[in-house]
């Protein structure tokens, strides 16, 4: 009887251990890419690529400097073993005439080109079956394309076109991929390219990336200037920027107005909460707020500096289970910060800038 208790009790370390070890391998696994700007001695700089840990240990430089050259929009691949980029040479006005594609392994090394062509093939988003979305120049406007990891098949999907009043630039801005991963929700967005007060058309499809195949769901006009959407997890609500932000329901086409106004808005995973930029008149910068999806329980998230000169340029992701926020600050240096809503506490992770879909949740 002794004997058996006794085999059971190591049966049952050796469960709790193994447990323990594979839950440390899965954290171990959770990253945050970052990037910096680096300067030399007479001015020139350019960007480098990290990834660290949530913790902030465990910086990683995954992609080095070339001077005179920016790295941006970096995000994971589903399984969090790649990372595509986009890398752009900054010319004397700090323009670009071209930006492309690239991918580099979670452990670093000599990235791969990913995409060729004229313009710019930026803002990539790695969809769950091998393909990755970004948006790319045709004439003065943009499309949707597509490219898969290993740099084949790269192709213009769709082509939005203008409706009555909209300028001749069209852009383009991948909102969500849908659930099945054949498609995409896209933002074909313009302005009247007149005077101010400008009006602002947006218009939502869904497109097959495999058939090019859209089907327009929305179609609204804002009076003012740009605004930004965020599409739910769920892929039927979204958030729109604005005094007052705007909710949509993409199956009835409808506009609801929010009870506060803000940008930069960001749904948590499971689509309940969203975090905005909302501006501080009385201090005169941007602080970051939390409201539920429907616009009600509007409130500041905690742990935020109130000094002027420090603002949140930025929302970068929430954790998998909605309990921390990553954001971007800006005082005398550029620090990528995460709160904790948990404790309502703050802390830096690293210095630099971490940009959205830059959270590697194992």
């Amino acid at each position: 009887m002794k004997n058996h208790k006794l085999a059971g009790s190591i049966c049952a370390l050796l469960l709790t251990a193994l447990g323990a070890s594979t839950a440390a391998a899965q954290t171990s696994t959770a990253s945050i890419l970052v990037t910096r700007p680096i300067y030399r001695f007479d001015g020139a700089h350019g960007s480098q690529l990290y990834r660290v840990q949530p913790s902030g240990q465990g910086l990683t430089t995954l992609v080095p400097v070339t001077y005179g050259v920016d790295i941006a929009n970096p995000s994971w691949s589903p399984g969090g073993s790649s990372v595509v980029f986009e890398m752009g040479a900054r010319e004397t006005n700090d323009r670009y005439s071209g930006a492309h594609l690239y991918v580099v392994n979670r452990q670093g090394g000599s990235p791969r080109q990913l995409t060729t062509g004229d313009g710019l093939q930026v803002s990539p988003w790695w969809g769950p079956k091998g393909v990755i979305a970004f948006v790319t120049q045709k004439g003065h406007g943009q499309c949707l394309a597509t490219v898969r990891g290993d740099g084949t098949g790269q192709h213009i999907v769709f082509c939005p076109v203008g409706v009555p009043g909209e300028s001749w630039s069209i852009w383009v801005h991948v909102l969500r991929w849908t659930a099945s991963g054949n498609g995409v929700l896209l933002e074909a967005e313009a302005n009247e390219g007149g005077l101010e007060p400008e009006k602002w058309y947006s218009e939502i499809y869904r497109v097959n990336v495999s058939t090019g195949a859209a089907v327009k769901l929305t179609s609204h006009v804002f009076d003012g200037g740009e605004r930004d959407l965020a599409i739910s997890p769920d892929r039927v609500h979204g958030v729109y920027s604005g005094a007052p932000m705007q909710a949509i329901d993409l199956t009835t086409d409808t506009l609801t107005p929010l009870p506060t106004d803000g940008l930069h808005q960001v749904y948590s995973p499971d689509g309940a909460k969203i975090a905005f930029l909302k501006y501080e008149s009385d201090i005169q910068t941007w602080r970051i707020y939390i409201m539920r999806a429907d616009g009600s329980n509007v409130h500041r998230a905690p742990a935020q500096t109130t000094r002027s000169d420090v603002y949140n340029n930025s929302i970068s992701d929430w954790s998998a289970d909605g309990s921390r926020l990553l954001f971007n600050q800006v005082g005398n240096n550029q620090w990528v910060r995460m709160i904790d809503l948990r404790n309502k506490t703050s802390r830096n992770v690293t210095n630099g800038v971490a940009d959205e879909r830059a959270w590697f949740h194992p």
